[in-house]
């Protein structure tokens, strides 16, 4: 049977059979194709506007949003005193950043089951798989958006200081001088920090499709290798340096005394080893989370 003449005139068809296709229209695209590249490129920055909330109702802010505030409220707090003594009273990096490395999980809990766990509830893993977008690419390009974000995160509080130290003093310029060497620990701690929660975090939030899960799988590793720490000291009577290889927060918080030579009583009683110890291990740990990222993306069902 032929197409009638009405569906032939107002727009361009081509039979086949029973069949009659109709040009609707559409555009086609003609701009230019970014290829791999853009693909990953786009990939990247929709994971790092999940992790903050951006383009979503509020709620999905709320998390970011008070981590970075409440994580700076400390800082802030140091450098009013500071500069309220007239610099009697410094301004400890380290010793100030140290409780708030709990707040860094709760945002790496909070955000990252956002692109890996979400992306398996909603089966979306086809679609960038058929953009020019291999498994590993893909896992790669997930954990550097979480890496990103959450390198935002740490920097913030760190950043506060380390310009409002330069800020309250009563002389800039000279303070500039003293200060600004700082800047290397600042950028070194919070990249490790980031390199942590988005390694094994972003690796546990991939073990499962449903976000509350997965939620509890990043906040249950951290806090299980902490009992386990724990309880080798108590129990087994370990030295609480080897101990703190097995809990990445406690490595982080060694780690961020030593970066700015704010030593405890304790570390001033039991000297700990060199720093570059702490930070291999750091290292592996989030090396490790990578690993196991891409090893998951291997896996998931598409």
């Amino acid at each position: 049977m032929s197409a009638s003449p009405m569906s032939q005139s107002p727009t361009r068809a081509a039979a086949s059979g029973d069949s009659v296709i109709h040009d609707l229209g559409y555009q086609h695209y003609t701009g230019p194709r970014e290829g791999e590249a853009g693909a990953r490129r786009a990939l990247f920055w929709q994971g790092v506007r999940a992790m903050f909330g951006i383009g979503r109702p509020l709620k999905a802010k709320a998390i970011p949003v008070f981590v970075a505030i409440v994580t700076m409220l400390p800082g802030l707090g140091s450098l009013v005193a500071s500069g309220a003594s007239q610099g009697q009273l410094p301004v400890l990096y380290g010793t100030i950043i140290e409780p708030q490395l709990v707040l860094f999980l709760l945002f790496q809990a909070a955000q990252g089951p956002e692109l890996l766990s979400r992306d398996q509830a909603h089966r979306v893993l086809p679609l960038f798989l058929t953009r020019q977008v291999t498994r590993t690419q893909y896992a790669l390009t997930r954990w550097l958006s979480l890496w990103c974000a959450t390198l935002v995160i740490v920097l913030l509080p760190l950043l506060l200081m380390w310009i409002g130290e330069i800020g309250i003093a009563k002389d800039p310029g000279t303070a500039f001088t003293k200060i600004a060497p700082k800047i290397g620990p600042v950028l070194a701690l919070a990249t490790l920090c980031s390199w942590v929660y988005a390694g094994l975090g972003g690796f546990f939030a991939s073990l499962s499709p449903r976000r509350a899960y997965a939620t509890a799988a990043v906040i249950g590793v951290f806090l299980v290798s902490a009992a386990i720490g724990a309880g080798l000291r108590e129990f087994a009577g370990m030295n609480y340096y080897v101990s703190a290889y097995i809990d990445p927060m406690d490595g982080l918080r060694l780690v961020a005394r030593l970066l700015f030579a704010e030593p405890s009583r304790g570390m001033e009683l039991n000297v700990p080893p060199p720093l570059w110890h702490f930070v291999l291990v750091q290292l592996g740990l989030g090396a490790a989370g990578i690993g196991g990222i891409v090893w998951r993306a291997r896996r998931m069902d598409v």
